[in-house]
């Protein structure tokens, strides 16, 4: 049995064994060479943000920030992988040239955080209207549809500057420009965010004070890159 890499393209192979005969086999999507290349984040990470650090636990010097700025409306994220010169140019793949199939490369780490955080509703960052024409899909959409997870998209987003053009200030500064549909769906309920990356962390605090203003009870969020 075998098929091709999603991101190098190189033939993949599953060994056979007795025991693989009796069970069903791991999909696997990417060959070990690249999977090595993604580096899963552990346990020695800021306990606010998801972000590696030498000692786990501590809040890092961003997310104290944050709490003085009195703009501290996500009470945590957790990331899967760290964001390597490897990850930017699977993003660029996936966001940027649409190469929709490397969001299963993220499906595994996705879905084993999504289970064991709490969650009532799950909401994919959404982008505007003039992106998603751009782009043709959302990437955060993308990444919870090939994992199978349930979404709402009760949250919406005026269109901006892209991200990447912005200074760090200008990224932490800026004006709200989300806004929920429905309150209904969120009030009093423990919300979970899902976005491709946390930089500076202002479009996931900005998300959440959106929710929390419309009555959501609590807002955390996973992030596949920190």
């Amino acid at each position: 049995m075998s098929n091709h890499c999603l991101i190098c393209m190189n033939q993949l192979t599953i060994s056979i064994s007795w025991r693989s005969l009796f069970t069903k086999p791991q999909q696997q999507n990417i060959c070990a060479s690249c999977r090595r290349k993604l580096e899963v984040i552990g346990e020695d990470v800021c306990r606010k943000c998801g972000r590696p650090q030498e000692i786990g636990g501590e809040i890092c010097p961003d997310c104290k920030r944050w709490t003085k700025s009195g703009s501290d409306h996500l009470a945590k994220n957790i990331a899967c992988f760290t964001y390597n010169e490897f990850a930017k140019d699977l993003m660029a793949l996936y966001k940027y040239r649409g190469d929709y199939a490397i969001a299963a490369v993220f499906s595994g780490e996705l879905i084993k955080r999504w289970s064991y955080i709490a969650k009532e509703v799950t909401i994919p960052l959404p982008i505007s209207a003039e992106r998603r024409t751009e782009r043709g899909f959302n990437q955060t959409e993308g990444l919870l549809k090939l994992a199978n997870i349930p979404f709402t998209t009760q949250l919406r987003r005026e269109h901006t500057e892209k991200q990447s053009k912005k200074t760090r200030k200008e990224r932490i500064d800026q004006e709200q420009y989300f806004f929920v549909e429905e309150r209904d769906t969120v009030a009093s309920k423990e919300v979970l965010l899902i976005d491709d990356i946390y930089t500076t962390g202002a479009t996931l605090h900005l998300a959440a004070e959106a929710l929390m203003k419309s009555g959501a009870k609590s807002v955390s969020s996973i992030t596949i890159f920190r």
